[in-house]
């Protein structure tokens, strides 16, 4: 009996003085950008906000043009472009495995960097209220369309 009581005692010890884990899972940060392309002098916020995907399509090069998007052709199959965001002039959206940043120009011009390669080119089109353009891989070539939620 006495053993038992010092092993229930020795077990209470122990796990009272065990660092316990916090309950709640911290979400982890976004990846910061391994490279930004533009200035950060020469930006604006006024195209700040989050601006949601409307077409895209890829070419890799090995049929006639412009195609739906196909995995089979080397293209990463999107059925719409990856959710872009501007926040004090600074853009990024996150797709392939890479954190695309950059600055857009207070003219609308935006070049994103993934730091890997892989790049696009977009520019803010007035009449639509969209951003436009290309984002281009090692295997691909996207044509783009972002419009602000």
């Amino acid at each position: 009996m006495k053993a038992l009581y010092l092993t229930g005692v020795s077990l209470l010890a122990i796990t009272v003085c065990t660092v316990q884990a916090p309950s709640s899972i911290a979400q982890a940060p976004p990846p910061t950008p391994a490279t930004v392309a533009g200035s950060a002098a020469n930006t604006t916020t006024s195209f700040d906000g989050t601006y949601r995907g409307l077409s895209i399509r890829g070419d890799s090069g090995a049929g006639p043009g412009l195609q739906a998007v196909d995995p089979s052709g080397g293209c990463q199959p999107f059925t719409v472009p990856p959710t872009m965001t501007i926040v004090n002039g600074l853009a990024q959206f996150q797709a392939v495995g890479s954190t695309f940043a950059g600055y857009v120009t207070p003219q609308g011009s935006l070049t994103l960097d993934s730091g890997k390669g892989a790049r696009a080119v977009v520019t803010f089109d007035p009449q639509n209220r969209t951003f436009k353009g290309q984002a281009n891989s090692i295997n691909c070539r996207y044509d783009v369309v972002w419009q602000k939620e």
